[in-house]
């Protein structure tokens, strides 16, 4: 920490409590995709790309109401911050109608996944396979976004360790379920028979065990807002409050652009794996062990933004905006920090991670290239996820939601194209586009950031100032 005190940072280990929680809860969601993928690619290889596919369109599907569900601990921090407790426990039961409403749409656009299945060009059989994997997982949509709406009641409160708990069991559970599900299980000798025994159900087990497991954790968050006593005292958390249209208004004014900006990345991103693919597989293997190496510099970086948020919307909920810059800049000095740390790391041993995921000299000779482009990629990438997490702390989601219309929908795809397409450059020219591309959407977040218009939005729909300011 005496770097990080040398280099201004103050709050060095509250940041840290804050951001370490959400770290090993993202590390234990890496850990249940990793033996999923493990299991499955030992039923058959077309379960294995039929659940890749399906987990991608699921996933993609669910960004489109993600940050509008996790929205609720922007509001709860803030009102956290002003000492509003009934507010605290208001906003949540808003977000819970939300989530609802969320969850359920998207359990039925499920049931019509197969009409965006036909669109993939993919084999008949791997869309079949695909299409019972995304009826399953889509099944617990509603717990998905129930999970992230009172998530975000505990990590506006500054509680991350609840929702860490119960994202650890729930992915533990997954596991076990994956082993009993997909591969079957003879069950429980009992007087000659067998109790709870279950007959291989290949990728639907797999689907079937995320589910699950997904109410489980929602089950813990909810049952954790309604017992304790002294949430029932000081939030009256146990009772249900009538949907109010100005709050839940006000909660999607802030949520929807987040929810937009998150989905224009993911799609951007998707149709430059899908440029890159165009020339060949190896330089499409390549891209993805780039993208493996980026993921582990995410998930320090994505704590690092929860604990932005927070502590940004709780100093603003105090009427604190100069402490909320204060801790704003610490984030970034911190996030910035880490990023040059694992960029040297990245550019020195590089080859090295490329050779973990595979031993292909074709790709291992795009290692050196693709490394030190990951290594500037994630340091770009890293300041605009802080700037966003700050930004939405504060409330402040419509300008992010342009940026990334301008900056991923009318350069970034267009730069990949024309490197790839026009320019006939191959996957390292790709992934220079997307430095640059990031490179302005940090610069952007960053501008924004400075300007300190964030300083003035007011997101209570109680304020005489508008829920949100242009």
């Amino acid at each position: 920490m005496r770097v990080a005190e040398r280099l201004g940072i103050r709050h060095g280990r509250e940041i840290l409590a804050l951001a370490s929680p959400t770290v090993l809860t993202m590390l234990s969601h890496t850990l249940m995709w990793t033996v999923d993928a493990a299991f499955l690619g030992h039923v058959s290889s077309l379960a294995l790309a039929a659940a890749g596919l399906g987990g991608m369109i699921t996933w993609t599907t669910y960004t489109v109401f993600n940050a509008l569900s996790r929205v609720t601990a922007t509001f709860v921090s803030q009102a956290n911050g002003r000492g509003d407790d009934r507010a605290v426990g208001d906003y949540t039961w808003q977000g819970i109608y939300i989530a609802l409403s969320g969850g359920l749409l998207l359990t039925v656009a499920g049931l019509w996944s197969d009409v965006i299945l036909r669109w993939t060009g993919n084999p008949r059989e791997v869309q079949d396979a695909a299409y019972v994997y995304i009826r399953w997982r889509t099944l617990s949509a509603v717990g998905t976004q129930v999970s992230m709406c009172r998530a975000g009641f505990f990590n506006g409160r500054k509680d991350m360790r609840t929702p860490m708990v119960a994202g650890i069991v729930a992915n533990a559970l997954n596991v076990l379920l994956d082993a009993i599900l997909i591969f079957g299980w003879g069950g429980i000798p009992v007087g000659g028979t067998s109790l709870f025994a279950c007959e291989p159900m290949g990728i639907a087990g797999a689907a079937i065990a995320t589910s699950v497991s997904v109410f489980v954790q929602a089950g813990i968050l909810v049952f954790r807002f309604l017992g304790p006593r002294e949430y029932r005292a000081r939030f009256l958390s146990h009772l249900p409050r009538v949907p109010s249209a100005r709050r839940i208004l006000a909660m999607t004014k802030v949520g929807l652009p987040a929810s937009i900006g998150d989905y224009i990345d993911m799609i951007s991103f998707t149709v430059f794996s899908a440029l890159i693919g165009r020339g060949g597989t190896a330089s499409l293997a390549a891209s993805q062990v780039t993208i493996q190496i980026l993921s582990f510099s995410f998930m320090p970086l994505w704590g690092l933004t929860v604990a932005g948020t927070v502590l940004v919307g709780n100093r603003i909920g105090a009427g604190e905006p100069d402490r909320a810059e204060r801790y704003g800049n610490e984030v970034y000095r911190f996030c910035l920090l880490y990023a040059l740390g694992f960029a040297a790391i990245a550019v020195l041993f590089g080859k090295h991670f490329f050779r973990v995921f595979t031993d292909d000299a074709e790709v291992l000779a795009l290692a050196a290239p693709l490394a030190l482009a990951a290594a500037v990629f994630q340091v770009f990438d890293g300041l605009r996820m802080i700037g966003l997490g700050i930004l939405q702390g504060a409330g402040d989601t419509r300008f992010p939601m342009v940026l990334a219309f301008v900056v991923l929908i009318l350069f970034f795809i267009p730069a990949t194209y024309f490197m790839v397409e026009v320019r006939g450059g191959g996957v390292v020219e790709a992934w220079l586009a997307g430095c640059a591309s990031y490179m302005l959407m940090a610069w952007g977040t960053y501008y924004r950031y400075r300007s300190g218009h964030w300083r003035r939005i007011r997101i209570f729909s109680e304020d005489t100032d508008p829920a949100l300011a242009d």
